[in-house]
């Protein structure tokens, strides 16, 4: 059997015995009979030596400038002419981890701590390209924030299928933005590492000591004066003269720019003269060092992963955090972490030396909760990766085709022989397929009927391009645009055929079916809101099949549904597609019209997306409250305003594949937005619509109601300069998850203000990385740079910015 392959990615550097601690235990998880391993590494030359009987291929995961190939050189050149993103610049530094992610099956971003510092846009780059590779791509072991309201880290979050989350304080966070079926919830997989026994020297004989470990990130500043140096030299004045115990320093990290031994060299040489104090210098691996850890009595450290070695071998532990994973994995293991954690910032030596008589005091009682706790621990924490490929596995029995591509259009449901498929809506408020898998004959139908997986059936064989008006006025004033597709309905129905178009009662849209003139007023105008096609399936079906000709009207992915669905182009089916912005749904527009009702005391009796009466070009809102008529322009309008803004569509709207040349219907209308100038005879405020003709039978329809229609031919690049939708997506904004989150809980009125509130603190968020940013706009700033980050002006401004930003959070 074929090996699958697994990239192991954001791996640091294993000078951290914390990093080799999470490989280390995940390389034991993961069956090497059945998967190929490689590993990118932010340390390359140091890491590259470890786990080679596990890993096939080390990679280094971030080139520097001088090691780009002439090619890559060329690409980076290229990058600068053009508008700045820095996911071409993070992917380019990177592309020896993106050509390895090609290859591989499955991605996993080893989070651990990548997500507690600042700067993740490499991390955020490659996520997001693994997602569009379509990789199974999953968060391994992480640690995030207490709150979160960085769009850029909450849109990450949605690139991963799975995230295995360490501690329940990051959980609650990410909770309202993640789907809770992509979570698991279990122990950093640390926790099973397995110690390995080494020979210790003679002091640790006869000897009943303490851990200390420390670190540059909790104790910035090692003069006598400062107040959590103080703390710690009071600390160990306190065990060194109040209890029995002798003290081990001992470093967990080493690395070059945040070694422990900075501080702990300090201190032994301020106790070289006392024999109870020992620092540890041996150049032991993660087992090795969780061995030294277990013959402790108690712990002291700011190292997470001295806390999950000691946890795991039952030492009771006191932990100096500066992040939410120190308070989350206490508070997971005990009731009062006030108990166990110090936060870093509130070092002060009457509290961490409180805190270590408490655990010191309580040590018998600590050690037998945890021995009781800890064995379900090690056992969850050492199937992780056995989790993870099961909820993978119920994942792509559940998934039909790319959930964030799926239109929602029901095909699926349609097409199964056993009922086995249900259309359920979202916290959104839109329709997603739910496969119900005691049902499942695993015939594959669905996957292979969708829309989204099928190409697309339709040959263009005829291109034509019309700027057009109904030459009835008030057809023309009822209509959104220019008031073609009354006339085409009007010709089906003329000739005892069908009509399938969009309704809107009670605020909900559904497609019906209509046979008489008198009915085409239901399913004229725009509607913005997606449409349920699903009941007119098996209609359509048997009316084709008579022989009557049906008109089939719909957005661009609504026509490619019926066309997969039917499998075949009928001669006696025509189809109109819109040119489609986006969709919304009717819960957005519900929650809308209850905050419209609610501020002018009445409900609401008519409601229209787009009216004329300020005027075509004046696109507005129309309706009645109370017997008085309100036309708002659709900037005055909260969920118009947002609609444009492009936060309020469903997630496939944002690529959709029915674009241009590849929209599947006969004919395309929109409106000739911009007429005014590329046709100023012809155009007039009460609409100008666009007619592309796609097809033969597209040709032939348009040609029979010309005698009814004033028009000139007209330009495809008038068409998508002044209506961009014919041929593009939207671009999704990082407001779309907040815009969208606990929509149930939020009112509408206060949705602007809430988006606003983000924009400005992500404004304020941008301007801190800008000088990052002119890194890769200019290299030669790159020394600049460097000397203004090193200034002591700059340090004082970033304590200010720092600052600035504990306000606003606290706000």
């Amino acid at each position: 059997m074929k090996k699958q392959k697994i990239l192991l990615y954001g791996v640091g550097t294993f000078k951290n015995k914390g990093v080799e601690a999470i490989i280390n235990s995940t390389l034991n998880q993961i069956d090497k009979n059945k998967y190929e391993i490689a590993m990118a590494s932010h340390d390359y030359t140091h890491n590259q030596n470890y786990y080679n009987d596990r890993v096939y291929k080390h990679i280094k995961h971030y080139k520097k400038n001088d090691e780009l190939t002439e090619d890559e050189k060329k690409i980076e050149d290229q990058y600068k002419s053009i508008p700045f993103d820095y996911n071409n610049f993070e992917l380019l530094y990177q592309n020896d981890v993106v050509r390895e992610l090609e290859k591989s099956d499955i991605a996993i971003s080893v989070g651990g701590d990548n997500y507690c510092y600042d700067n993740c846009t490499w991390l955020y780059a490659l996520d997001k390209k693994s997602k569009e590779m379509n990789k199974k791509t999953v968060l391994w072991g992480a640690s995030l924030f207490e709150k979160i309201d960085d769009l850029e880290l909450i849109n990450d979050l949605k690139n991963f299928d799975v995230l295995v989350i360490r501690e329940s304080l990051s959980l609650n966070a990410i909770k309202d933005y993640v789907d809770k079926d992509k979570i698991i919830y279990v122990p950093d997989p640390a926790f099973s590492l397995k110690a390995k026994e080494v020979k210790l020297n003679d002091w640790y004989k006869k000897r009943e000591f303490v851990i200390i470990n420390l670190s540059p990130l909790t104790i910035k500043d090692t003069d006598e004066r400062s107040t959590g140096y103080k703390a710690v030299i009071d600390l160990i004045e306190h065990i060194l003269g109040k209890t029995k115990y002798s003290i081990c320093l001992l470093p967990h990290v080493k690395t070059d720019d945040c070694n422990d031994l900075d501080i702990l060299d300090k201190i032994k040489e301020k106790y070289k003269n006392n024999d109870k104090v020992y620092l540890e210098e041996g150049d032991y691996d993660c087992c090795e060092l969780k061995y030294i850890i277990s013959k402790s009595k108690i712990v002291v450290t700011a190292r997470t992963h001295v806390s999950i070695a000691a946890y795991s071998q039952s030492i009771p532990t006191l932990v100096i955090g500066y992040s939410v994973k120190a308070r989350g994995i206490a508070k997971d293991l005990f009731d009062n972490i006030e108990n166990f954690v110090i936060n870093s910032d509130d070092l002060e030596s009457r509290i961490l030396i409180d805190k270590f008589k408490y655990i010191n005091h309580n040590r018998n009682k600590i050690k037998k909760h945890l021995e009781k706790i800890i064995p379900n621990i090690i056992e969850d924490s050492s199937q992780i990766f056995n989790k993870v490929i099961e909820k993978l596995k119920v994942q792509g029995e559940k998934t039909i085709c790319q959930r964030e591509k799926c239109i929602g259009c029901g095909v699926c449901k349609q097409i199964c022989p056993c009922e086995a498929i249900e259309m359920i809506e979202n916290d959104e408020g839109y329709i997603y397929p739910n496969i119900k898998l005691e049902k499942c004959i695993h015939c594959n139908k669905c996957r292979n009927t969708c829309p989204i997986n099928k190409k697309n059936i339709l040959k263009q064989s005829e291109k034509k391009y019309y700027v057009a008006k109904n030459k009835n006025q008030k057809t023309r004033k009822e209509s959104t645009s220019g008031g073609v597709f009354t006339l085409l309905a009007e010709k089906i129905i003329r000739e005892k055929g069908i009509v399938y178009g969009c309704e809107m009662t009670d605020y909900k849209a559904t497609h019906v079916r209509i046979k008489t003139l008198k009915d085409i007023c239901k399913i004229r105008g725009s509607k913005y809101i997606q449409s349920n096609i699903s009941n007119t399936f098996k209609e359509l079906i048997k009316d084709i099949k008579s022989g009557r000709k049906v008109l089939y009207s719909g957005t661009p992915c609504q026509i490619a549904a019926i066309k997969a669905f039917l499998g075949t182009d009928y001669s006696n089916l025509y189809t109109v597609s819109i040119i489609c912005h986006g969709v919304m749904n009717s819960k957005l527009l519900k929650k809308h019209i209850q905050s419209l009702e609610k501020i002018e005391d009445g409900d609401i009796s008519d409601w229209k997306f787009r009216s004329k009466k300020n005027g075509w070009t004046q696109s507005s809102v129309e309706y009645v409250i109370n017997q008085k008529e309100y036309v708002r322009h659709f900037s005055d309008d909260k969920l118009m305003y947002l609609y444009l803004k492009d936060v309020l569509v469903r997630e496939s709207c944002y690529r959709c594949k029915y674009k241009g040349e590849n929209n599947n219907a006969d004919i395309v209308l929109g409106d000739y937005w911009g007429a005014e100038i590329t046709h100023s005879d012809f155009y007039d405020e009460q609409g100008v619509s666009a007619i592309i003709v796609n097809t033969r039978k597209g040709k032939e329809l348009i040609n029979e109601i010309k005698k009814e229609l004033n028009y000139e031919l007209g330009d495809y690049n008038e068409i998508v300069v002044y209506n961009p939708s014919y041929i593009s997506s939207i671009k999704r904004p990082k407001l779309r998850t907040i815009a969208l989150n606990d929509i149930d809980k939020i009112e509408f009125s206060t949705l602007e203000d809430k988006l606003q509130n983000h924009i400005l603190l992500e404004e304020y968020k941008k301007s801190q990385t800008e000088v990052k940013n002119l890194r890769y706009e200019n290299r030669e700033l790159n020394n600049i740079i460097n000397a203004i980050y090193e200034s002591k002006r700059w340090k004082i401004i970033d304590k200010i910015f720092n600052s600035i930003k504990k306000i606003i959070g606290k706000h």
